[in-house]
């Protein structure tokens, strides 16, 4: 008897042993698949990932080509497109209900910000994840009323977070106001740290916050250009005001070459041909 039990306890322990290697090599197999389930119900867009290696004896590796859809109503195809994440992860805290990631760095994203009406592409993703994150609270605290049993929570601490050589294309109506100055707008470095620290945050909570610091990024690039744009109308108006005084006192004395200059002035400011 002793003998079936030996050889039963060996035969477990290597089957506990094969799911443990298993689960090491099919980490970033299962990060795909869990980015790709829950992100679209998180921002109600699509949500792809490429592939994601992390490795489970050291907690660090990386994400690659991680695509954000658009929420629907808005005319470019996607928000967020990004190469390469790099991240660490504490791998003491993999399997409990608080995982702590040391460091995640955003490289080169692509940002596509667009407008309609009141509203953007990035406040309504992070309208769709607050709504998410609105309606986990409420089954979390339906399940404690009804004292069900269930897992934990799983929640999320970020020591270092860092988005940087990022770029803004406007698209829609806001591309066609800008022209090719609303293509590869410089995003300001976003530097975030100790996210779920002082509070429990879950995973949508995190994505959110990381949201909302990239919102603010846009807007202050975007404004900044649009300074720039509106600088350079005002300028050109100025020019012409002097232009059209000139050719008003070129006509009171006559002066045809006055006049001349003027018109092809007046030609230049608003692109046509000078000569």
């Amino acid at each position: 008897m002793k003998k079936y039990m030996i050889i039963g306890i060996g035969g477990l322990l290597v089957v506990i042993i094969a799911l443990i290697i298993l689960a090491v090599l099919n980490l970033g197999a299962l990060i795909k698949v869990a980015v790709e389930e829950v992100g679209p119900k998180l921002t109600q867009s699509e949500v792809k990932l490429g592939s994601a290696d992390i490795s489970f004896l050291s907690g660090s590796g990386g994400l690659d080509d991680l695509f954000v859809g658009n929420p629907k109503g808005f005319s470019a195809p996607s928000a967020i497109e990004v190469g390469s994440i790099k991240m660490t992860v504490d791998k003491n805290t993999l399997t409990s209900d608080t995982i702590v990631i040391k460091s995640i760095e955003i490289l080169s994203p692509e940002i596509t910000y667009e407008k309609k009406g009141a509203t953007d592409n990035f406040k309504s993703l992070i309208a769709n994840v607050n709504k998410a994150v609105a309606s986990e609270k409420k089954e979390q605290k339906s399940e404690a009323d009804s004292k069900e049993e269930g897992g934990a929570q799983k929640t999320v601490i970020i020591d270092d977070l860092v988005i940087k050589n990022g770029k803004i294309n406007l698209a829609g109506g806001l591309l066609q106001s800008f022209g090719d100055k609303g293509m590869n707008i410089s995003l300001p470095d976003i530097h975030l740290k100790d996210i779920g620290k002082k509070k429990k945050t879950s995973p949508a909570e995190a994505f959110a916050i990381v949201l909302n610091e990239m919102t603010k990024g846009i807007g202050t690039s975007v404004g900044d250009v649009a300074k720039t744009l509106t600088e350079g109308v005002t300028k050109q108006l100025e020019s012409g005001k002097q232009i059209l005084e000139d050719a008003t006192e070129g006509l009171k004395q006559g002066d045809t070459k006055g006049i001349e200059d003027a018109t092809k002035g007046i030609k230049s400011i608003f692109g046509g041909d000078s000569n």
